[in-house]
């Protein structure tokens, strides 16, 4: 017997029950999904979202809301929601019926559309494939069923997507690979790249941050407006918790405010999802140059200490070059290139969405098409970096050296050095060699000798660089560096650190600084240490 497609009404809900507990199970975590009550108010127009489903011998065998964003929202897409199958919908044609018919109504209303798949759903990514959708994500432990699952971002195109491209910077790789792929797919003739060397916000200011009410923030929002600060992110799509989109009951958006003297000068608004437990940014502003980077750098602190979130997410305009930088300073990972997303004021924009993750990554081991696993294998790429050690990591944060640098920048740091290990006695390097490497002791202790086996001058412990100083121009040692007990030390050359700073200027820019900082100290010490000298001989 063929599909019947209809538009579900509250009184589908106890067969719409049935699909859930087919589909997902007894356990998901939001238990208002298993609320008969709820589930009538969210089927019925328009009180909840648009919800159309495949009926088989009075039984619902699929359905795809359409999910509605809160309050007004100029984005012409279409963003479908709480895909349930069962298994035999695949099979007898009416999982297939039902998304035609979405399509339909989205084209009639000139809608892109997107949707999410599981990557561990192969049917259903061959099934969206085959009717015109394109993958152009991945977001890896994106939402919680029974455990993390991966997503997959599928975008339609109702009509061609005619959209003058600024061009790419070639200071952020990963999102140019992933804007390629997806606009090839598309049909969209990609976009160029241009070498600008662009660098982010600043991490660091003189910003005071403080919590305030969604109320302060709209109103100093509204307020910004005078300054016409440009827009950078895309948020208040959808609200909702988790794989379901379940609306929590009041307001769940909570933002921070930049004061620089007298003076609010940005804003951050951002919201918990308790299901999921991740943090997405959503909105913000800022009248100057300054505060953006501190913010955000302020947000991903108050999503791991306050909320201890598996993930952070934005979704940034590929128009926002700096804060797309910013973002990947801190250790975001482009995960999805949405292209046309963001409309205003009769303009299009391309959509980054980027993740940062605080867990231990590794790629799903899902069913990817042959499509959806070309994506999946960029963002996995992109992700690399995750997979460096977090000692590592910690390491070098805790050096004053490094001091001011976000988590990507320090990953990227990291990959550069190699580990080595010396036995007691065993020389790292002599008086008079070139100061190709800088070194860092992951554990041990080094002598620094004057001469050789003479009484050190100095003894550098584990969480201690040596031999920076040399390192800078490759002049020649002026000591000896002896382990005078085993030791693994983290070594870096030259010539690879200047190629990454020739990349990420910023980058150079912070390390640099903070050498020069750390001499004028040594220097003033050395000073006053000189100046007590000559009066205690007087």
């Amino acid at each position: 017997m063929p599909a019947t497609i209809r538009l579900a009404t509250a009184k589908d809900a106890p067969l719409w029950l049935d699909l859930v507990r087919s589909v997902l199970g007894a356990d998901y975590p939001a238990k208002e999904v298993y609320d008969p009550a709820w589930i009538a108010r969210e089927l019925e127009a328009p009180v909840g979202h648009e919800t159309w489903v495949a009926e088989v011998d009075g039984r619902i065998n699929a359905s795809i809301s359409f999910l509605k964003p809160p309050g007004t929202n100029a984005n012409p897409i279409d963003n479908l929601g709480r895909n349930l199958h069962r298994p035999e919908s695949f099979a007898d044609g009416s999982a297939d019926a039902l998304l035609k018919k979405i399509n339909g109504l989205a084209g009639d209303r000139a809608q892109m559309v997107v949707a999410r798949i599981s990557a561990s759903d192969n049917p259903q990514q061959v099934l969206y494939e085959n009717n015109g959708y394109v993958c152009v994500g991945f977001q890896p432990f994106k939402h919680m069923l029974q455990g993390r699952v991966g997503v997959l971002f599928y975008v339609r195109a109702a009509t061609p997507i005619l959209v003058t491209r600024l061009p790419l910077s070639e200071s952020l790789p990963q999102i140019s690979d992933l804007a390629t792929a997806a606009l090839e797919k598309l049909k969209i003739s990609n976009p160029l790249l241009v070498r600008d060397g662009v660098t982010g916000y600043p991490l660091q200011s003189d910003l005071k941050i403080h919590e305030a009410s969604l109320e302060d923030f709209e109103l100093w929002r509204n307020h910004s407006q005078a300054f016409n600060p440009p827009i950078e992110m895309s948020g208040n799509f959808n609200l909702g918790f988790g794989l379901m989109r379940v609306e929590p009951a009041g307001s769940h958006v909570r933002s921070v405010l930049g004061q620089r003297g007298d003076k609010i000068v940005a804003g951050l608004a951002f919201y918990f999802d308790e299901h999921d437990r991740c943090v997405r940014f959503v909105d913000s502003f800022s009248t100057d140059d300054l505060s953006t980077g501190a913010l955000f750098q302020q947000g991903v602190r108050v999503a791991h200490e306050q909320f201890n979130a598996v993930y952070v997410e934005v979704d940034i305009l590929a128009t926002a070059p700096r804060l797309l930088k910013s973002a990947e300073q801190l250790g975001f990972v482009s995960v999805a290139y949405l292209p046309a997303f963001y409309y205003r004021n009769g303009n299009h924009a391309d959509i980054v969405k980027m993740v940062k993750l605080n867990m231990a990554y590794a790629l799903d081991s899902g069913e990817f098409t042959t499509q959806s696993r070309a994506v999946a294998e960029i963002v996995d790429r992109n992700f690399q970096d995750q997979k460096i050690g977090v000692a590592i990591i910690n390491l070098l944060r805790g050096l004053p050296i490094f001091e001011g640098l976000g988590d990507g920048e320090l990953r990227k740091i990291a990959r550069l050095f190699t580990q080595k290990l010396y036995r007691p006695g065993e020389k790292i390097f002599n008086k008079g060699d070139a100061g190709n490497e800088a070194f860092i002791v992951m554990r041990g202790q080094i002598d620094i000798q004057l001469e050789e086996y003479s009484k050190p001058v100095a003894m550098v412990s584990s969480g201690k660089i040596f031999g920076e100083l040399a390192f800078l121009d490759g002049a020649s040692r002026n000591a000896y560096a002896v382990a005078s007990q085993a030791s693994i030390l983290l070594m870096v050359h030259r010539t690879a650190f200047y190629s990454l700073v020739q990349r990420e200027p910023h980058l150079g820019m912070v390390v640099m600084r903070n050498i020069a900082m750390d001499l004028s100290n040594k220097l003033r010490h050395a000073n006053a240490a000189l100046s007590s000298l000559k009066t205690a001989a007087k």
